[in-house]
């Protein structure tokens, strides 16, 4: 019996898996910043930011484009090939990682967005949703 995985077994699907997921999570971020319930801005903010990767993922994956980087700034710069980068996406970007350090070796706390900066983060996601959306590869999307 074969089983069957869900991964990297096919570019368009694989790509359209993530691309999908990322709206899922910018759908949720939308909401949860009109209601938040009892979830707090750090956790929208990690889902914004999960969802703002997924977005690129996809798009990058609809070219059969693997990233080595996994930020969302990284690998909306390694797919600059394939799409025009305006610099207030890459602010967006850098605006992202304000609130957060990564690979640092010092240990710096996390400083979680106040309300009016999360608004920000979630309208930038949106503007990712809109760049992935235009930038996606015609021919793998013709093709379903």
């Amino acid at each position: 019996m074969e089983t069957k995985t869900k991964f990297w077994q096919d570019v368009r699907k694989d790509w359209q898996f993530y691309f999908d997921e990322g709206k899922s999570y910018l759908n949720t971020c939308k909401k949860l910043i009109v209601n938040p319930k009892s979830f707090d801005n750090e956790f929208i903010y990690n889902l914004a930011v999960l969802a703002g990767e997924r977005l690129v993922l996809g798009m990058l994956l609809s070219y059969d484009y693997i990233p080595s980087s996994t930020s969302l700034s990284g690998m909306l710069q390694e797919g600059k090939e394939f799409y025009q980068l305006d610099e207030d996406i890459l602010e967006g970007a850098r605006f992202l990682n304000k609130f957060q350090t990564f690979c640092s070796l010092e240990v710096i706390p996390f400083t979680p967005p106040d309300q009016q900066e999360l608004e920000s983060i979630v309208k930038y996601i949106v503007l990712i949703a809109q760049f992935s959306t235009n930038n996606l590869n015609k021919l793998v999307t013709a093709e379903e």
